[in-house]
């Protein structure tokens, strides 16, 4: 979520209602999967709405997407280990 907070509990309402009182969905959020951690530990998938599964003092996670790389940071650290290497391989020549 944008703004992780305490939210106070509102009987009825839904688990949108909640992420909203946070300030939505990061960027990153994996939106289909959420889940709610109750009182005593337990962790459920929220279902539907999640209405009837919200309790006082459980809290609400939004677990964020895996970063994928993309064709521009292979390149740039591709890059990086040549110069790296040339580096080394010419400190090498000089101390010989």
């Amino acid at each position: 979520v944008m703004m992780p907070n305490t939210v106070s509990y509102a009987k009825g309402k839904s688990v949108k209602y909640y992420l909203s009182q946070a300030g939505g969905y990061s960027v990153n959020a994996k939106k289909n999967q959420k889940f709610i951690i109750y009182m005593n530990g337990q962790v459920a998938e929220v279902k539907g709405n999640g209405k009837k599964q919200i309790e006082p003092g459980c809290e609400i996670v939004v677990p964020n997407k895996t970063k994928k790389f993309n064709f521009a940071t292979i390149i740039s650290n591709a890059t990086s280990f040549a110069s790296l290497a040339t580096m080394l391989a010419s400190l090498a020549t000089m101390m010989k």
